[in-house]
């Protein structure tokens, strides 16, 4: 793949300092349409040791206004990185609308250096690599402007430099694999062929640079990166002129006449005997308040989704759960519309922000599946995005339950006449009145579309590893103590599990 890169391409100093100007007025306007248009641009630089890509980075922040640039190394994991999914470190740091985000190496410098090293198998590598691609597949489709570059030398060049920077004692190794794989150009050039064979993308190309000469490489990066901007600006206008033809056209038919939705198929006549209900509530909570120490000691996360129609009973299931769980490893985490910093990301930022580490719950009163639910039925969302979330949310739960930890997806299910009586009765007692607000009684009026999106969702994302667990709730004790049951069952399972270690 490298041969027709290392070909020994030069820029003279005259002509560099004729274009660098021209390059440098482009890649600003390029950072200005972003910021105007509310475009995040994500921009990877990865390469062979020495390459230069320390004094790439240095040139961007040089060239590119720095107030709206932030820079990001990922070497050796820290604690909370190691006690979370592999992509939390990159999610967290992703770049908002009109900012600029540089990632050093990206999500490839790990993965590269341990195949490199003989620390990974190839197919372990290869699964990495499909991993990355639908997540840049992802953020690429939701607007982000994706500029990966690979800062490429051939072999005799990166020997010399090496030699030259040993001499002058110049080499910082960060890792353990850095000197490894500084001394292995054919291993480290091989796994690069590799990951750019497998995760080039139209809407996310590989940009491979000839960095023997330092004023080439800084041309050719700063052109790169004005390619990807420009050509997300296009896609973006092409995209704006679909969901204006989607708009114009006829109303989605979010009904199916003839199919027997999964909700109605739910028994609602299941009741708990309310005369052992405080006894049998009390001992699944001291069995959840061992079991979830158990699972902290052993660095188990819980993450609890909690879903289902208005005044189903989901604060009341959710206090009843975590009054036997240690206030001290657990968090609920309401979800309402996005403030004005989620709104500028990815509408998974804001969930990947509060994903629990190893041995803690987190509860999610109301999730992710907002983007398939209200958003696709009050048409707040084009339809090809909510409609591609389906595909993202099963590669966000996958990662959620990698190395044995528990998913949990609850939804509350009533009848429209159960939901009547409770919003009533909201009203009518002064203390539950802030309960009941005019929007409640607006979803209520779609409670057919509701019903239809909620099908389809579960058909789409109930997985083996999180599949949906639909509790009928129209009497709320045996609601709540379902979701208890279903709670304490899946942490014994997980805890006779055999434990996948933390990464290195």
């Amino acid at each position: 793949m490298f041969e027709t890169v290392a070909l020994g391409r030069r820029c003279g100093d005259k002509e560099y300092a004729e274009l660098a100007p021209q390059l440098r007025m482009r890649l600003f306007e390029a950072q200005r349409q972003c910021r105007e248009r509310g475009i995040p641009l994500l921009i990877i630089i990865a390469g062979i040791d020495g390459s230069g890509r320390g004094s790439v980075v240095n040139l961007l922040s040089e060239w590119m206004d720095s107030k709206f640039v932030r820079n990001h190394v990922f070497w050796m994991e820290t604690d909370e990185e190691r006690e979370r999914p592999d992509d939390w470190r990159y999610w967290r740091c992703l770049p908002a609308e009109g900012r600029t985000g540089v990632f050093v190496g990206g999500w490839y410098g790990p993965s590269l250096r341990l195949f490199c090293c003989g620390e990974i198998k190839e197919h372990e590598f290869c699964a990495r690599m499909h991993h990355w691609r639908g997540l840049e597949a992802s953020l690429a489709d939701s607007g982000m402007a994706l500029a990966k570059i690979w800062l490429h030398l051939d072999k005799k060049t990166h020997d010399r430099r090496l030699k030259k920077r040993l001499q002058n004692r110049e080499v910082h190794h960060f890792t353990p694999y850095d000197k490894k794989t500084a001394e292995n150009y054919e291993g480290l050039a091989g796994a690069a062929s590799k990951a750019i064979t497998l995760t080039d993308r139209a809407d996310a190309p590989w940009i491979i640079v000839d960095a023997a000469d330092a004023n080439y490489r800084n041309l050719a990066v700063a052109r790169a990166v004005i390619g990807a901007v420009e050509r997300t600006v296009a896609a973006r206008d092409a995209k704006a002129a679909r969901v204006r033809l989607e708009e114009d056209g006829a109303a989605d038919d979010i009904t199916r006449e003839g199919v027997i939705s999964t909700l109605e198929a739910i028994d609602l006549s299941a009741g708990a005997d309310h005369a052992a209900y405080k006894k049998e509530l009390a001992e699944l909570q001291s069995e959840l308040r061992e079991l979830t120490y158990r699972a902290y000691r052993k660095g188990i996360s819980s993450t609890l989704v909690f879903e289902g129609w208005d005044a189903a009973g989901k604060g009341g299931a959710i206090r009843r759960l975590l009054a036997g769980v240690d206030a001290r490893i657990s968090q609920v985490i309401p979800v309402s519309a996005p403030s004005d910093e989620e709104r500028a990301h990815h509408y998974l930022w804001r969930f990947w922000r509060h994903v629990p580490r190893a041995g803690f719950v987190t509860v999610y009163d109301r999730s992710w599946y907002g983007r398939v639910l209200v958003e696709r039925v009050e048409r707040l969302t084009p339809r090809e995005d909510w409609s591609r979330a389906y595909a993202e949310i099963n590669l966000f739960e996958a990662q959620l339950t990698a190395r044995g930890n528990i998913l949990l997806k609850f939804w509350l299910h009533i009848s429209p006449d159960e939901q009547l009586r409770r919003f009533r009765e909201r009203e009518e007692i002064p203390w539950k009145q802030y309960k009941i607000t005019a929007e409640d009684w607006r979803n209520r009026e779609k409670w057919p579309e509701y019903m239809c999106a909620a099908d389809e969702m579960f058909l789409r994302t109930s997985t083996a590893y999180a599949p949906w667990n639909v509790i009928a709730a129209e009497d709320k004790k045996f609601a709540r103590l379902s979701v208890l049951r279903a709670c304490r069952d899946a942490l014994r399972t997980a805890l006779h599990r055999p434990r996948k270690a933390l990464r290195h």
